[in-house]
């Protein structure tokens, strides 16, 4: 009877890794959602309280800058020997309309070189004397005027130098929005006495576009005011009534802060809000950021229901996926046993089998790879023998064909000196140093003054062809001739500068310059010619040419570009500045190297 009995299902693996799967993956996730609930709730809040934090002293700081460079400027002005010899001067001479227009010019330039700053819309003067005492414009303004009106006296009497204050409480008419600064003009005798005062009219949006900044949850607000509580700026969603101003500012003045103020829990309406106040140095500003509590649960609220709405999504779906995912590993172990038996008797051609990113993957993609390497080694043994046989052709032929070049240059030289033809001994003294350079003994790396060299035996030969049409300069200090660098890189691009730029202009004659600087401890250098120049689209056909040899026997571009990076790295290269009619720049970096460098660079 016991043998007819079946094992039960879950001693199959298959269903062993589907319960395994079912529980690493429900287990987790029902650990992140008790989680969640009873403690990331608590995180959300801290966090939300410490950016609301942090986004209030960046607030402050920002304000901070823009106060003290509006107050920067009033300074350069209160203390200017020209402002505080105008606020006491005499009158009666500015009773000429000719005198007051001229002094008043003088004092206009003056204070409108210190208006560059963009948040000042205007500046003005209050003084006792001078201009304003003979004639009042919009610039110069009688301080004594001023000296009845409740913000003139509360002023005064402050030992303050500076005082932020709303400009509809000095001029009626203002804009509720705009901001005034008053400066006082010291005494030049008496610090402590002030004879004039400088103002500076602040355009609305230069502190209100920071108090928006500052607003990271939808309810929130953040104002600034004095120390009067006045309110001088606000956000745009700022809702609350002017009465919450008074309050701030009598809640900061009660509390022991110096510089800041925090309340976690600070009732507006009977709802939980966020307060922070922060001192703007130097100023008698206060910056006050209000952050609703429900904004900041809200955040946690989403948060959880996100969780759960994951959670509840996923879980129908990994069931079924759990199972399948089970079926399919055993299925590749079986596959994978398959392939491993046919490559054990020899059968080396085969597909590869597909790998997913886990261990059978993985194990998987090795045995591909193992395959390919065994049957790339095969093929490669195959023609092994008739590469060699070429190498060694080449090899041969490279040796052979400098001595032929050499042999044959010195019998046309003699040829020529025994027939009397100095201008083809000449070509041929040239084109032997040119292919001497060219070939240099074989070694991939030259120096710099043997590249020089080269390009003059080229541009040389050139000019015999064209008659001297082509002027090379060079303006490369002594002590860069023996930089290293690989070889035959610039003379593809005094090519280029020659038949492409030079010999495309009407007049076939122009100026090639080459010039060597080090920076930062790479070698620079500049070919520049006066050619006809080139287009965008025709500057991108030539670095997009292919880099193989081209029908002239030179090197393209794109070669120089791929040399210097497979040599040094793809943070050097070629950099091209041309336009069509003003000639062509070439910028080549490379990193410097010195003799006593080439054995460690080796």
């Amino acid at each position: 009877m016991r043998r007819g009995i079946k094992r039960p299902f879950f001693f199959s693996i298959r269903y062993k890794l589907f319960a395994t799967y079912v529980l690493v993956i429900m287990i987790p996730f029902l650990l992140l959602l008790v989680i969640h609930i009873s403690m990331t709730q608590q995180e959300n809040k801290e966090a939300a309280v410490y950016a609301s934090r942090k986004m209030l002293d960046e607030t402050k700081a920002y304000l901070e800058y823009k106060s003290e460079a509006i107050t920067e400027v009033l300074n350069f002005i209160a203390f200017n020997e020209l402002v505080q010899t105008a606020v006491n001067a005499d009158s009666k001479p500015y009773e000429d309309i000719d005198v007051w227009h001229m002094a008043s010019l003088q004092l206009s330039r003056l204070i409108n070189q210190f208006r560059y700053n963009d948040d000042i819309d205007s500046i003005q003067i209050y003084m006792r004397q001078g201009l304003a005492g003979a004639t009042e414009n919009t610039d110069f303004l009688d301080m004594k005027k001023a000296e009845a009106e409740p913000w003139y006296t509360r002023f005064a009497s402050a030992k303050a130098f500076v005082a932020w204050l709303p400009s509809d409480e000095v001029d009626p008419n203002a804009d509720s929005r705009e901001l005034t600064v008053l400066r006082k003009i010291p005494n030049e005798h008496d610090i402590q006495r002030f004879d004039g005062i400088v103002r500076a009219r602040i355009k609305p949006a230069a502190m209100d576009s920071v108090l928006n900044h500052a607003i990271l949850t939808p309810h929130a607000a953040a104002f600034l005011f004095n120390d009067e509580g006045e309110l001088l700026g606000k956000s745009d969603r700022f809702t609350y009534s002017d009465e919450l101003v008074q309050e701030v500012s009598a809640l900061y003045r009660d509390s022991d802060e110096v510089d800041n103020y925090y309340n976690n829990h600070y009732p507006i309406n009977g709802s939980r809000h966020l307060l922070g106040v922060q001192a703007i140095p130097h100023t008698d500003m206060k910056v006050a950021l209000v952050v609703p509590y429900a904004d900041i649960l809200q955040s946690s609220v989403k948060a959880r229901n996100r969780i759960v709405s994951i959670f509840l999504i996923i879980v129908p779906f990994m069931l079924p996926f759990s199972f399948f995912v089970a079926a399919t590993a055993t299925k590749r172990i079986r596959r994978l046993i398959i392939h491993v038996r046919k490559v054990k008797h020899g059968h080396f051609q085969l597909a590869p089998l597909p790998a997913e990113d886990d261990e059978i993957g993985e194990l998987t993609h090795n045995f591909n790879t193992m395959v390919q390497n065994i049957s790339g080694l095969i093929e490669e043994k195959s023609s092994l023998g008739r590469e060699v046989k070429n190498k060694e052709l080449k090899a041969l032929q490279a040796q052979i064909n400098p001595h032929f070049l050499y042999n044959t240059l010195d019998l046309i030289n003699a040829m020529a000196i025994e027939s009397g033809a100095d201008d083809i001994r000449r070509v041929v003294d040239e084109l032997a140093v040119f292919y001497k350079l060219s070939l240099s003994n074989g070694n991939e790396y030259v120096t710099l003054e043997s590249e020089l060299k080269h390009i003059e035996a080229y541009v040389r030969i050139q000019n015999m062809r064209f008659g001297d049409s082509v002027r090379l300069e060079f303006e490369v200090p002594r002590d860069l001739y023996n930089c290293r660098l690989p070889k035959i890189l610039l003379q593809p691009l005094v090519e280029n500068a020659i038949l492409h730029g030079i010999m495309e202009k009407d007049s076939e004659e122009g100026e090639i310059r080459i010039c060597a600087w080090t920076d930062k401890g790479d070698l620079v250098i500049e070919v520049t010619d006066d050619g006809v120049g080139m287009s965008e689209e025709r500057l991108s056909a030539m670095l997009n040419a292919p880099s193989e040899v081209n029908g002239r026997g030179g090197y393209g571009v794109r070669n120089i570009e791929e040399r210097l990076q497979l040599s040094y790295g793809l943070q050097y290269g070629l950099k091209f500045d041309s336009a069509e009619g003003e000639g062509t720049r070439v910028l080549l970096r490379l990193p410097e190297r010195r003799p006593e460098e080439w054995g460690r660079a080796q």
